[in-house]
């Protein structure tokens, strides 16, 4: 075992940053929160029914929205300076959306409810204007390369970006100069970079995803039948994230660089710009797909970690990150917690915090091709057999045992959790640290196995589960105590979104719908030699 995952050249370390001179600025920072959740019936059968008016309009309302499908919610909390408060809204928006939804109910895990055929799953329509079709074709265009079944997947995402007192100290110490918009991105660039070398360890505590509906997929060498209604891969941790869930054969063939925002850049210039063979066969209807590239835009890439840039109006995705440099990191590899009714609890955000302090921290060599294939193995290897014993992963090419490198990563954020919460073991970062060490301590306490456990104890299938533990998330978030004001605030949002929707589509004609033209995507600046 390696003495050290990560280390630090000594003449520039920012390992001594953990000390109690920088701890206001370690603990520093804005979160942000996604939820995606499929809505579904009494019968555990994704809704055919749109989504709900009362929740305003999935194209323009802030906060709530539709994800692929038509069916599924999405999430998006304000920026918050402190876990709880992204919690707290969290939640507010649940409750809200518990209270709207009739006979309705979320479903708590990420791989799928019931699911019907194929062509039954309806994409989500956000209505007539120029950037509603947008959205739907280019739903459209997933559907087609990966299977609705697929899209229809759920998950959570952490959004974080660390203060600027935290990030110009290491721009000092590890750049020598100050903080510019050209070291703050390749801060969260070599932050990135870590953070693929120690993922496996987050996919194994993380991972919630073992079992999924015979409705989803096949029987197959890795996934057997548990009952007649039940799916089940005896060491998966996250079939969300596995070959069946959220990866491409396709893109893997197209890897995009995390060394630098230019060589970032330009690789998903090439990705988005590029005609794929294969996609040519979906171009008969004009409304199946936004273009036959390899990515049809750059949100299309699936990753664990993305750096993100807010755009302006309708710039695109990678000229905002050019323009004015990474913002925050989008961390993509949340499993939803089944037993958590907004799918995602504290510890887990309060660990994974840590983790990428420890990452921005360290030293983070540069990646060649043979690195990056090496983390698409170790995602393999880590969703479908995380829970075998004798698993092992690459670690910067050195082959370890998947237990091996989750108890050094403990051992190595430990003192980030001591500083963090002043040495008392009752603060939210030690006991985030506790509580995961306990699912590394007692694997039959990892949220992969605890789903199949429960399943065992009350006999019942994913679905027939799945629901129970649905109806009784409702239960709980229509006792969340809503102030009359804040159950206004919402009201206001869904009927100002609906509002804003019709005006644009008013604005636009679009309601004509003989004088619809066809999408055009705005070319990326960066592309224009490609």
């Amino acid at each position: 075992m390696k003495s050290k995952l990560l280390t630090s050249n000594k003449k520039n370390s920012t390992r001594n940053l953990l000390s109690e001179e920088y701890r206001a600025c370690l603990l520093s920072a804005k979160h942000g929160l996604e939820r995606e959740s499929v809505r579904v019936d009494g019968k555990s059968q994704i809704s055919t029914n749109p989504h709900p008016k009362s929740l305003g309009s999935s194209l323009t309302h802030p906060l709530i929205k539709t994800d692929f499908a038509e069916a599924q919610i999405e999430y998006a909390t304000n920026v918050h300076k402190s876990i709880p408060d992204a919690l707290r809204e969290l939640t507010e928006l649940h409750a809200f959306t518990a209270s709207r939804l009739d006979a309705e109910y979320l479903w708590p895990f990420s791989m799928p409810p019931v699911l019907p055929s194929e062509n039954k799953i309806e994409v989500g329509n956000y209505g007539t204007s120029v950037e509603g079709r947008k959205k739907t074709i280019y739903r459209n265009g997933l559907g087609h390369r990966y299977g609705k079944k697929m899209q229809t997947i759920s998950g959570v995402h952490y959004n974080i970006s660390f203060d600027t007192c935290m990030l110009s100290v290491v721009s000092e110490k590890r750049f020598k100069k100050p903080l510019t918009p050209s070291t703050k991105s390749q801060i969260y660039f070599d932050t990135i970079r870590n953070f693929y070398r120690i993922s496996p360890a987050l996919l194994y505590l993380f991972g919630s995803s073992s079992l999924t509906d015979v409705t989803f997929t096949e029987e197959s060498k890795q996934i057997k039948k548990l009952d007649s209604k039940t799916l089940k891969s005896d060491f998966a941790t996250t079939l969300r994230l596995s070959s069946i869930g959220y990866t491409s054969k396709v893109q893997g063939k197209y890897p995009i660089s995390v060394n630098s925002l230019e060589e970032y850049a330009s690789d998903m210039c090439q990705v988005v710009s590029k005609s794929y063979t294969p996609y040519k066969q979906f171009n008969g209807k004009p409304t199946n797909q936004l273009n036959d590239h390899i990515l049809q835009l750059e949100n299309e890439y699936y990753s664990l970690v993305r750096p993100k840039q807010v755009p302006k109006g309708d710039e695109r995705v990678v000229d905002a990150l050019v323009e004015r440099g990474v913002e925050y990191l989008e961390i993509r590899l949340l499993d939803l917690d089944p037993f958590s009714a907004i799918g995602v609890e504290e510890n887990r955000l309060y660990f994974l915090h840590m983790v990428l302090l420890y990452c921005m921290l360290n030293e983070s060599p540069k990646a060649d091709l043979v690195e990056m294939a090496d983390w698409r193995k170790n995602q393999e290897v880590t969703t479908w057999f995380g829970r075998k014993d004798e698993t092992k992963v690459k670690f910067m090419g050195e082959e370890m045992n998947l237990r091996d490198l989750t108890y050094q990563l403990f051992v190595e954020i430990q003192p980030i959790a001591d500083l963090l919460d002043e040495n008392d073991g009752n603060g939210p970062y030690s006991k985030a640290w506790e509580n995961f060490w306990e699912k590394w301590n007692d694997p039959s306490q990892l949220g992969s196995t605890m789903s199949e456990l429960d399943l065992k104890i009350h006999k019942s299938s994913f679905r027939e589960f799945g629901l129970t533990l649905a109806k009784l998330h409702k239960e709980e978030l229509l006792q969340y105590p809503l102030p009359p004001n804040v159950i206004k605030y919402y009201e206001d949002l869904s009927v100002q979104s609906i509002y804003e929707q019709q005006k644009i589509e008013n604005l636009e004609g679009s309601h004509l719908k003989k004088n619809q033209k066809p999408i055009q995507i705005k070319p990326l600046k960066l592309c224009s030699g490609v």
